[in-house]
C-alpha cells in the first residue's frame, strides 16, 4: 500500500469515525479487516476515489453481528460488480479478522460471504500496533489530569521502550507485559471492564448506546449515589491519608437505614458518574498491583472503553498516582481510538522508504530535544498564531496563483475551490489551538508549520512552490559560473571559506517561508548581493573564524566525511550550500547532501537536489568528477518538514552518517528553529540567518543576523545509542514503514 502523502480526514460516510485517505494509493486492496470484540465489530475496508484511495471504517454493537456480515456482504458485491470503480476486480477478496470473535464467528463468515478468511492472533496485532505508535509517532503518548488534560512524553528511544505493561480494556480487561518489539505474556486482567459497565448502565438507565452512557457521566455527581468517606467521618480521615471526598463505597447511598431506594429516586446521570468511577478505579488499583509485581514502571492504557474521555482518562491517572504515591503515570496514546470523532486525532501519515530511527552522532538522545522555542506561555502561543493566520491570505493566493493551468478553465476553479477549502480548514485549526494550544500535541513553531504542510497536502496541494523551485534553480545556474570563478580566484583558504559562508548566508535569505522576505521579493528588492549586505554577522553568534583555523590546523587530523541538511532551491542551495560542498570536496572529504523526502514550502527535496547537482555536474569539472565518483552524493532526510528532528533519520542515511566528521545544519528551519543547542560526538557547523523577529529576539539577536556556530563535538558518547542505531538497522524486517510528520 502506497502510504505517501496519506492523512487523517474530518469527513467520511461514517459520521461516528475519521477516515485515511491515500491520494497516491491507485492500486485496490483485496483485503478486509475486522476486530470482533464482545461488545463491538470494526471493519475496515478500502476504496477507490477519484484521487488515490481511501481506508474507511465503521463499527457495529456485536450483537448485531449479522448487521456486520451483510455491510461487508455488499462491500464485496459492489468489488465484483462490473461497474464498480475498483481498477483491480481480479484480487482475490480476503478477510483478515481478529478478536474473540474471529473465532467465534468463523462459521458464519465463511458461509456467508464464501470468501477467504484469515484469523490473526489478536494480543499480536495489538502489540504491533502499539509498538508502532509509541516508537514511531511523535507526540504519541501523553498523561492526563484536570489541571494539565494533556502532557506529552517524548518519543522513547529503542533502547528505554521496554518492558513495558499493556492495560487494554475493552469488554473485559487483559493486562499484558511486554518485553520485546515481539514478545509478551498476559500477566492477568480482570471481567469488570467496559462490558460490566454498559450491562449495568442498560440496567439502570435509559441510554441506549455506550457513548450515550459517557455522555451522561459527563454531566452527573456521582456524590449523590456514592458514599465518601466525609460521609461516615464528616471530614478528612488524616491518620491513613484518606480526604473526605475519597468514595468509601460505591453506589453506598442507593440502600440506607435497611429501606431499598427505587431507581427512580437517582439521576441517571449520577448513577452513570459513580459507575464509571467504579470501574475505572478498580482497573487502576489493579493495574498499578501488577505493575509493582512486576517491577515495571510505564503503564499504558488502551480499548475502546477509554474514548478519549476526560473522566476515564483522569480516574485511571488518579488511580495510577494514588496507589504508586506518585511514582508511576497512566500513559494514553492520542491515537488510540483515533478513528473516533475525538479532535485530538487529527494528524498526517506520511512515508519513507525505510525506517526512520535517531541520528546517530547525538551527543545524547535521551537529553535531545529538537525544538528550540518550547511555546508553553500564552503569549508566545498567540503570537505564533496570529503569525501564520496573518500569513495565510498570501499563503491561499500563491496556491491559486502558482497551481492554476492559464489554459484549463475547469482546473482554474478547482484550484479556487481547494485553495478556499484549505483556508477554511487551516483557520479552523488555528482556532482550536487558540481555545487548547495542546489540541493536536505539544505546541511548537515546527508543530504549527507542519500542520500549515498537513493542511495543503488535504487540500490537493502537495507542492504549491514547485513551479517557483524550478524557476529559482534556473535562474541560480546562470549565475553560478561567474561565483565559482570569483571563488577559485582567491589564493586564500581564510578568504575563500569567508565568501563561501558569506555565500551561505546570502542564499539562506531567500526563503518563501518568511513574510518579510517574501515583500522584499515580490517588491524586487532582494538580490543576491542585497542579500549579503543584510545579513549581519555579530560577533557573538559568528565563528567563522574558529572554523577556518580548524581546516587549516596542521595539528588536528584532516576532516574526511561531511553530511550537510540542506535548506531552500535557488540560491540557497545553488550559490550558497553546493559551493561550500564543492570546497569540502576539495580537500578531500567526501559530502552526503541531505534533503527532504517530500516538498515543504520551499525546501528543496532529495530527488529535486539530485537533479540540480547533474545539472551542476554539466557546468564545472570538479563537481562533475566528484558526482561521478560519489565524492557528493545525495541522500533523503524522511522528513516532510521545514524543521528537523533528529530523532527521525532515514535509516539509510543514518547508516552512511555512521562515520562522518563534520555535521552542516543550513537554515532557519534546521538550525534555529530546531536543534540550535543540539550538541553532537563531531564537529558541527550550524549557518543561518535570523528571518523572523521574535525567534531573534528570544535568542538574543536582531532580525537578518546570522549565525555561524562551530562546535568540536564530545566523543564521549555512549555505545548503547550507537550500538542501537546499528541494531535497529540490522533487526529491521519492514521495507516500508509509516510515520507521522504530524502534529507533533
Amino acid at each position: 500500500m502506497n502510504v505517501t502523502g496519506a492523512k487523517i480526514c474530518d469527513e467520511g460516510p461514517h459520521p461516528e469515525t475519521r477516515d485515511i485517505v491515500l491520494p497516491n494509493q491507485t492500486e485496490s486492496v483485496s483485503q478486509i479487516a475486522v476486530d470482533i470484540g464482545g461488545s463491538l465489530a470494526k471493519v475496515v475496508y478500502f476504496s477507490n476515489i477519484s484521487k488515490g484511495g481511501r481506508l474507511n471504517f465503521i463499527k457495529f454493537e456485536t450483537e448485531k453481528i449479522d448487521e456486520c456480515i451483510d455491510f461487508i456482504r455488499n462491500l464485496i458485491a459492489a468489488r465484483r460488480n462490473p461497474d464498480s470503480s475498483d481498477l483491480n476486480l481480479k484480487k482475490r477478496i480476503v478477510i483478515k479478522a481478529t478478536g474473540g470473535g474471529a473465532h467465534k464467528f468463523y462459521d458464519a463468515f465463511i458461509d456467508k460471504l464464501k470468501v477467504k478468511v484469515e484469523k490473526e492472533d489478536e494480543m499480536e496485532c495489538l502489540i504491533t500496533g502499539l509498538n508502532f505508535l509509541i516508537s514511531e509517532i511523535p507526540y504519541e503518548v501523553f498523561t492526563y489530569n484536570e489541571n494539565d488534560p494533556m502532557c506529552f512524553e517524548d518519543t522513547p528511544n529503542p533502547t528505554n521502550m521496554f518492558p513495558y505493561m499493556l492495560v487494554n480494556i475493552g469488554s473485559g480487561v487483559s493486562i499484558l507485559k511486554v518485553t520485546e518489539s515481539n514478545k509478551f505474556e498476559r500477566i492477568s486482567g480482570t471481567s469488570l471492564g467496559g462490558g460490566t459497565l454498559w450491562g449495568l448502565l442498560s440496567l439502570l438507565t435509559g441510554a441506549k448506546s455506550f457513548d450515550e452512557m459517557l455522555e451522561l457521566s459527563k454531566h452527573g455527581d456521582n456524590t449523590n449515589v456514592d458514599m465518601l468517606v466525609g460521609d461516615i467521618y464528616g471530614s478528612d480521615y488524616n491518620k491513613i491519608g484518606l480526604k473526605s471526598t475519597t468514595i468509601a463505597s460505591s453506589m453506598g447511598k442507593v440502600f440506607k437505614k435497611n429501606i431499598k431506594q427505587s431507581v427512580g429516586n437517582f439521576r441517571s446521570e449520577d448513577i452513570s458518574k459513580s459507575l464509571l468511577y467504579m470501574v475505572s478505579n478498580n482497573i487502576g488499583q489493579i493495574a498499578y498491583l501488577n505493575a509493582q509485581a512486576h517491577g515495571l514502571k510505564r503503564i499504558y492504557f488502551g480499548g475502546c472503553f477509554i474514548r478519549g474521555h476526560p473522566i476515564t482518562m483522569n480516574t485511571l491517572s488518579y488511580a495510577i498516582n494514588f496507589w504508586s504515591q506518585g511514582t508511576m503515570k497512566a500513559l494514553f496514546l492520542r491515537h488510540e481510538g483515533y478513528l473516533e470523532n475525538s479532535v485530538n486525532a487529527y494528524g498526517i501519515l506520511e512515508s519513507t522508504s525505510t525506517k526512520l530511527v535517531a541520528f546517530p552522532k547525538l551527543e545524547n538522545l535521551d537529553e535531545y530535544q529538537p525544538d528550540t522555542l518550547q511555546l508553553t506561555d500564552s503569549t508566545a502561543q498567540k503570537y505564533w498564531i496570529d503569525v501564520l493566520e496573518r500569513n495565510l491570505h498570501s499563503l491561499v493566493e500563491l496556491a491559486k496563483e502558482w497551481t492554476s493551468d492559464s489554459e484549463n478553465d475547469g482546473q482554474n476553479q478547482d484550484v479556487q475551490s481547494r485553495a478556499s477549502s484549505f483556508d477554511t480548514l487551516f483557520r479552523g485549526h488555528l482556532a482550536r489551538l487558540r481555545d487548547q494550544p495542546n489540541m493536536y500535541g505539544a505546541l511548537t513553531v515546527r508543530s504549527l508549520l507542519n500542520l500549515r504542510e498537513q493542511c495543503l497536502h488535504e487540500l490537493g496541494f502537495p507542492d504549491i512552490f514547485s513551479k517557483v523551485k524550478a524557476a529559482e534553480n534556473k535562474s541560480a545556474l546562470h549565475k553560478l559560473p561567474g561565483l565559482l570563478k570569483k571563488v577559485d580566484s582567491l589564493q586564500s583558504l581564510e578568504d575563500k571559506i569567508e565568501l563561501l559562508i558569506d555565500n551561505i548566508l546570502a542564499g539562506n535569505m531567500f526563503d518563501w517561508g518568511s513574510s518579510q522576505i517574501v515583500k522584499l521579493i515580490k517588491d524586487g528588492e532582494l538580490s543576491f548581493e542585497a542579500a549579503k549586505e543584510k545579513a549581519n554577522k555579530p560577533d557573538k553568534l559568528n565563528h567563522t573564524k574558529k572554523f577556518i583555523e580548524r581546516i587549516i590546523s596542521k595539528n588536528k587530523p584532516p576532516l574526511k566525511k561531511a553530511v550537510i541538511f540542506v535548506d531552500n532551491s535557488g540560491a540557497d542551495i545553488v550559490l550558497g550550500v553546493i559551493p561550500f560542498a564543492r570546497f569540502l570536496v576539495s580537500l578531500g572529504m567526501d559530502v552526503i547532501l541531505a534533503g527532504n523526502s517530500h516538498p515543504a514550502i520551499n525546501d528543496i527535496t532529495f530527488e529535486e537536489l539530485s537533479e540540480v547537482v547533474a545539472s551542476i555536474a554539466e557546468l564545472d569539472s570538479l563537481v562533475a568528477a566528484a558526482w561521478a565518483s560519489k565524492k557528493i552524493s545525495v541522500m533523503e532526510t524522511g522528513s516532510a518538514s521545514l524543521c528537523l528532528d533528529l530523532r527521525r533519520i532515514n535509516e539509510d542515511l543514518v547508516e552512511a552518517c555512521q562515520d562522518v566528521d563534520l555535521i552542516v545544519l543550513e537554515g532557519m528551519g534546521r538550525a534555529i528553529h530546531t536543534n540550535y543547542n543540539a550538541k553532537f560526538t563531531c564537529e558541527s557547523l550550524k549557518i543561518a540567518v535570523f528571518k523572523n523577529a521574535a525567534t531573534a529576539t528570544e535568542l538574543g539577536a536582531h532580525m537578518y543576523d546570522a549565525i555561524v556556530l562551530y562546535e568540536e563535538g564530545n566523543n564521549n558518547k555512549p555505545s548503547s545509542i550507537a550500538e542501537n542505531v546499528t541494531n535497529s538497522k540490522e533487526n529491521s524486517n519492514n521495507s516500508e514503514n509509516t510515520v507521522s510528520n504530524g502534529i507533533d
